[in-house]
């Protein structure tokens, strides 16, 4: 009776586990997210002229992950723009998981 017990108990623990490594892996894709957002925006507010959709590929647990970055420029006045930057990726098969960042352009 007690190695029943102790058995689910052991369960429970390696499936607590598996959980607490996917939210880590979550939040590591998370903060990559932002990391590349982030850089493509001064890319995009230095440099001026961008390519609207483009790739980056990271190494995040072992694992090589493909973040997709878009960018997008709208001018708001006659002389300064409204700048985004979206950075989608995927986790499990969702593709919903975006960080996006936005910033305000004078010329």
């Amino acid at each position: 009776m007690a190695m029943l017990i102790m058995t689910v108990g052991l369960l429970g623990l390696l499936q607590s586990v598996g959980v607490a490594y996917e939210h880590n892996i979550r939040n590591r894709l998370r903060e990559e997210a932002v990391l590349i957002a982030e850089e493509k925006m001064n890319d995009l507010r230095n440099n001026g002229g961008f390519n609207p959709v483009t790739t980056v590929t990271r190494v995040i647990g072992g694992v090589g992950k493909v973040f997709v970055v878009n960018k997008e420029s709208l001018q708001m006045g006659t002389d300064s723009y409204r700048l985004k930057v979206a950075v989608r990726w995927t986790f499990k098969n969702v593709t919903a998981l975006k960080h996006e960042i936005y910033t305000v352009k004078n010329r």
